[in-house]
């Protein structure tokens, strides 16, 4: 293919014939792509970690834009006297008032502003003359209390079960200039998913996609500084009582420091780490200076890329600097390990030779490496997870990058110095380790073959025991104020995960300005009303619109509250809030009595202002003065150690048709909760499809590079047990499989074939000598050995620093990888060649052929 003589001709004349000049080509290169990072940005936003055309998602998005839902934060505030005493209330004051006072916060509802319906004695008629709040004069507290530790609508919203905490809520102000555009970018995105979007809507959709990137980089640093405004509030109250922060934003806002600190504190770490390794392995400073040169050239053109492509690194693809640092260095070593093997072998040649034939000889097998690790990236882009797919395209993209600066400017870097000495210094570090290998294999096939297969048997267990799951939670460790406030929260204010129910009405023919039957408004102003009728003070509604006031009827709000109790009694949901909330409350105000239809537009209709907004407005979508769909939320306890949510969905599903009596289509089920659960679900469907994928690519890259079948089983067998290996361990230690965990299968297959594939070329070559098994596997071990222990030395370091993160999937996936690479180069070098020898795939050659001397494995051999 690409390994003879022209090939080194090529090489050797254009390459390292003009070494300044491929230096200045890749400097130049570099000086363009760092334009490109001004635009590299991190994205850790939820609408990162959801399908890419997911149906439910498109429907959030329309419930978000009609109910207006904006950004907010919750503090928790647990004081260390009564919460309803005098001085807890006066210091809540003055936290609400040190908020407002925020340039981007819109409102602030705490249990100060809220509407009190109890606190003055009267019925529903009297309610909206009786309406006070705990800032209202005369206040009565006792009755406050009552109200608020039996209210259905601030019970586990507003203040805890326990009456020791409660809840801050920080409304943030929407952007209305963007309005417009985000409303005309849900509408082409919706066009683009139907197929039906034009060349000119698909040129405004690319124009409105930059528009929206800058628009999120904008609120995405005001948020940052919101929370840290808030954070300096309320930290200067922490001595006096306790506050947590918590809420979506400050989630996202804490992910993005996070992910930034791991690539600035592991990456100077890593960068030391690599350091050490490579002096001790290598002790030149050359081959510390090239290598890590490269890596970093690399990086960097490809955070260039990245940035001109606009495509922004998330919480998934947040480690592939990482990865790329590793695998670059993997493919510098490879081309060391056999330039210095060759300066002992050949000390009469020049050092451009030299170097020529080292890269050459590597470069097929580094070649391949890097084609099946992409095949194993691209695997991930089967999911239809966004984010994930996103993941493979860079690390496609990087690993090109990385091949091509490695091969051209490593080599040539080398050659404009003078030539080192042969002292097989490099050759000696890894040598005690490889050569106890190849004693194993030679002496204890039969063992080593049984521990591969309890290996086998255990991770086949393991794997049965997976599950799909995903508990943002769990993705803090219990330190951080994240997983505290998260902890509180699901725990004594209501849960975490939303998730919604919407119920739709249709318009009826010539519902329009119709009015229930009874009582009957027209009769009553006419004087034919019943004399017990209590409602004669509000006839001054009459003159508006009925049709909107009787739209709230006892059939839809006795529906709502079905689903509402249903909810509520469920043991994995959290507070439920509805238009019920209120109608429950009015009930009891109403001195037992039940409400009619007349009633039931007099309580909705008397909630205005601020009390509609926070009550109403949030449950109702009212068109063309009818109720149109009508919305139930609740919060789902994320904390809970044995929730299943795909089976918890279902079982709602199904209960609200059966117990509660709702048709389908006449509901449904919608929210975070919902979008998450799509995910995980295409999560497990990908995860079979990625392993399928890869094996097959790899099976594929096999037969193309050692032509026959029999290798590529014996080279596929020891990748899928390193492989599985790490899904077994997650399955025995209940460890889910969810969006972080899914890149692990893919990469540790990439990264641990690259040691088969220089294990088995170098063993072609090897047997050809001589066709005898165990010298060939000792010469092996001794050569290219080496290279595979100070490639895998330097990657199970480097990725087992991830370890000290805060953030749980960075250190899952650091530990995982490293985990996979321990049983790849245990593999590579025990079970691969115990495999080769039992199964002898190459044949069994001549068998009068006669032994070249130092065919015993005691030497190396020039194979030129």
């Amino acid at each position: 293919m690409i390994k003879g003589s022209r090939w080194r001709n090529f090489y050797g004349r254009w390459v390292l014939g003009w070494p300044k000049t491929t230096i200045a080509i890749i400097l130049i290169c570099l000086g363009m792509s760092a334009y490109g990072l001004k635009d590299f940005r991190l994205d850790a936003s939820g609408d990162a970690l959801v399908l890419e055309n997911d149906e439910d998602m498109r429907y959030y998005r329309k419930l978000i834009e009609r109910y207006k839902s904006g950004d907010f934060v919750v503090i928790t505030y647990s004081p260390p006297e009564e919460l309803l005493s005098m001085a807890s209330l006066a210091r809540l004051k003055k936290v609400r008032d040190e908020l407002i006072k925020l340039h981007r916060v819109s409102s602030i509802v705490t249990i100060l502003d809220v509407p009190l319906f109890k606190n003055k004695p009267g019925n529903l008629k009297e309610l909206k003359d009786n309406i006070r709040t705990l800032e209202s004069p005369k206040i009565d507290l006792q009755r406050a209390i009552e109200e608020f530790r039996d209210s259905p609508i601030y019970q586990h919203m507003l203040v805890s079960e326990d009456m020791r905490s409660a809840a801050i809520q920080v409304n943030f102000k929407t952007d209305s200039s963007h309005e417009l555009m985000l409303s005309r970018r849900l509408k082409l995105i919706e066009k683009k998913y139907e197929k039906t979007l034009t060349v000119k809507e698909r040129n405004e959709l690319d124009t409105i996609e930059d528009e929206y990137r800058r628009y999120k980089d904008e609120d995405r640093a005001a948020r940052h500084q919101d929370i840290q405004d808030i954070r300096r509030i309320i930290g200067a109250y922490r001595s006096k009582a306790g506050f947590i922060l918590g809420g979506v934003p400050m989630i996202v806002d804490d992910i993005i420091t996070y992910v930034k600190n791991d690539l600035k504190v592991f990456g100077v770490g890593m960068f030391l780490l690599l350091v050490g390794t490579l002096y001790v392995m290598f002790r030149r400073k050359r081959w510390i200076v090239l290598p890590l040169a490269s890596c970093f050239f690399s990086v960097f053109l490809m955070l260039g890329l990245l940035g001109l492509a606009h495509w922004d690194v998330t919480v998934v693809s947040s480690n592939f600097v990482s990865l790329q640092l590793i695998l670059t260095l993997s493919l510098a070593i490879h081309i060391v390990v056999r330039y210095t093997e060759l300066l002992g072998l050949r000390p009469q040649a020049s050092n451009c030779e030299v170097m020529r034939d080292a890269v050459c000889d590597v470069f097929v097998p580094s070649l391949y490496c890097q084609l099946t690790t992409i095949a194993g990236f691209s695997s991930l882009m089967f999911c239809g997870i966004l984010p994930v797919m996103n993941f493979g395209w860079m690390m496609t993209m990087g690993l090109g990058v990385s091949l091509v600066i490695t091969h051209l400017f490593l080599p040539a870097a080398a050659v404009l110095l003078p030539r080192p000495p042969a002292t097989f210094v490099e050759m000696k570090f890894g040598t005690p380790f490889t050569s106890f290998c190849a004693r194993m294999v030679q002496g204890y096939r039969g063992w080593i073959l049984a521990v591969g297969a309890i290996l086998t048997v255990v991770t086949v267990i393991g794997c049965l025991r997976l599950e799909v799951e995903n508990s943002f939670i769990n993705y803090f460790k219990s330190s951080t104020e994240i997983f505290r406030g998260m902890k509180f929260i699901d725990r004594n204010l209501g849960g975490t995960t939303p998730l919604e129910i919407t119920l739709e009405f249709k318009e009826q023919p010539g519902s329009e300005g119709t009015k229930p039957s009874a009582p009957n408004p027209g009769t009553a102003k006419s004087g034919t009303a019943s004399p017990d009728d209590e409602f004669d003070k509000f006839r001054e509604f009459e003159e508006e619109q009925t049709s909107k006031k009787y739209g709230f009827t006892t059939s839809k709000l006795e529906l709502v509250e079905k689903v509402h109790d249903y909810l509520d009694a469920q043991p994995e949901t959290g507070k439920v809030l509805s238009l019920a909330t209120v109608w429950k409350t009015a009930r009891s105000i109403n001195e037992g009595k039940e409400l009619d239809d007349f009633s039931a537009a007099i309580l909705f209709n008397s909630l205005k202002g601020r009390d509609r907004e926070l009550l109403v407005d949030p449950y109702v979508f009212i068109q063309n003065d009818q109720i149109r769909q009508i919305r139930i939320t609740t919060r789902i306890k994320d904390s809970l150690p044995d929730i299943r949510r795909d089976a918890l969905l279902k079982r709602i599903h199904g209960d609200l048709v059966k117990k509660v009596g709702l048709s389908e289509g006449q509901f449904r089920l919608a929210g975070l909760m919902v979008l998450y659960n799509n995910m995980l679900r295409s999560l497990f469907d990908s995860q079979i499809k990625t392993i399928g994928y890869t094996v097959l690519a790899l099976t594929t890259m096999f037969l193309i590079l050692l032509r026959s079948w029999k290798i590529a089983l014996v080279a596929i067998l020891p990748n899928l047990l390193a492989t599985m290996s790490i899904l077994g361990v997650m399955g025995i230690m209940d460890i889910p499989l969810d969006v972080m965990t899914i890149t692990i299968v893919a990469i540790s297959m990439g990264i641990a074939v690259d040691d088969t594939i220089h294990y088995l070329h170098r063993f072609h070559r090897e047997i050809l000598l001589d066709w005898d098994y165990p010298a060939a596997m000792r010469r092996c071990h001794g050569t290219i050995g080496n290279g595979m222990y100070y490639t895998s030395v330097p990657i199970i370091l480097g990725f087992s620093i991830l370890g000290l993160s805060n953030f749980v999937p960075s250190i899952l996936f650091g530990l995982f990888v490293a985990l996979a690479m321990i049983v790849a180069l245990w593999s590579n070098l025990n079970l691969l060649p115990s495999l080769v020898l039992v199964f002898k795939p190459y044949g069994r050659g001549l068998s009068t052929q006669a032994r070249r001397p130092g065919s015993d494995g005691k030497g190396l051999r020039d194979p030129h």
